[in-house]
């Protein structure tokens, strides 16, 4: 038992005197970052437009609209049926909507006029 804490205790030793990446290359050291200068301070944009006074509202509904009252809103926005066939008024023909049918009047058939 005593080899056995022995080998766990050099193998500890070994890892903490160097670390080593899973390929087995040592980890190098880096320096550590250098401090900003004031021409480099990260600024976000919100915080630095409110401590000035430009700080832009906007419109935030206090509720939320329920279905029914949305509904009620976008109803008339709905699309409505088209009537697939209709009728001439003038002749009483079925037709297509927005084709021609006749010229528009009652004409008598004896009566032709170009």
């Amino acid at each position: 038992m005593a080899a056995a804490a022995g080998w766990l205790r050099r193998a500890a030793a070994a890892a903490a005197a160097a670390p080593r990446l899973p390929s087995g290359l040592p980890i190098l050291p880096t320096p550590p970052p250098a401090p900003l200068t004031e021409a480099q301070s990260f600024v976000l944009p919100g915080i630095g437009a409110a401590v000035a006074g430009g700080m832009d509202l906007m419109a935030v509904p206090k509720k939320k609209v329920s279905k029914y009252k949305k509904g009620l809103r976008n109803g008339p926005k709905a699309l409505k049926p088209v009537p697939v066939i209709v009728r001439c008024r003038c002749c009483g023909r079925v037709k297509l909507p927005h084709f021609y049918c006749c010229s528009g009047e009652k004409g008598n058939p004896g009566d032709s006029s170009s």
